[in-house]
């Protein structure tokens, strides 16, 4: 997200395009390609577009602020007041700062990334949804990353099936259509003889 740039982000339609992510080496930052090579394109929430909006009217007047000297090249969604890049690390340590204050000890962006991708397939995602979103080569990887069950959805799929048998236990067996007869044809007696 530290390489995303403005013309990457459609609020109008709430949908960014990831196309590159910012690395940061022993001799500097470094903007490279993302792992799979190619980009991709999610859907955001609401409530993220209008996240989204606030920070784009705040960097309006930082660009006023600075003037010649903010980094307009780059033209980045995230970034320091005056247009540059963030280091990677200044935002690992205030997300760890962030969860440790919400009691949350350990948890780095990478657990609230595999947190995410449990909830989405808890909730219901379709797998290829998740791995677009996590941003996996493919769904195969996804599902090594989160083959395990999270307790509350073997409940769940036990509680469904169990009412999906119990919904079929309890109907009654269907009729099977009666082959009626046609009303012009009468009924013979095998018993009498035809007059």
């Amino acid at each position: 997200m530290l390489a995303l740039a403005w013309p990457d982000v459609d609020l109008d339609a709430a949908k960014l395009t990831i196309r590159k992510s910012l690395e940061q080496t022993k001799i500097g930052l470094r903007v490279k390609e993302t792992k799979a090579r190619k980009a991709r394109h999610l859907n955001l929430p609401d409530a993220t577009v209008q996240l989204l909006r606030g920070l784009k009217t705040g960097q309006e007047e930082a660009r006023r602020m600075f003037g010649f000297d903010y980094r307009a090249d780059l033209d980045l969604v995230f970034c320091r007041p005056d247009g540059n890049y963030i280091r990677p690390d200044v935002v690992t340590k205030a997300a760890r700062r962030i969860a440790k204050k919400a009691g949350l000890a350990g948890v780095s962006l990478h657990t609230m990334q595999h947190s995410h991708g449990s909830q989405l397939l808890s909730l219901g995602v379709p797998l290829p949804t998740v791995s677009k979103r996590l941003g996996h080569s493919n769904v195969h990887v996804t599902a090594a990353v989160y083959s395990h069950a999270l307790p509350a959805d073997e409940i769940a799929a036990a509680k469904l099936w169990n009412e999906a048998l119990s919904a079929t236990m309890e109907q009654p067996p269907t009729e099977q259509p009666s082959k009626a007869k046609p009303s012009h044809v009468v009924p013979i007696d095998s018993k009498k003889k035809p007059a």
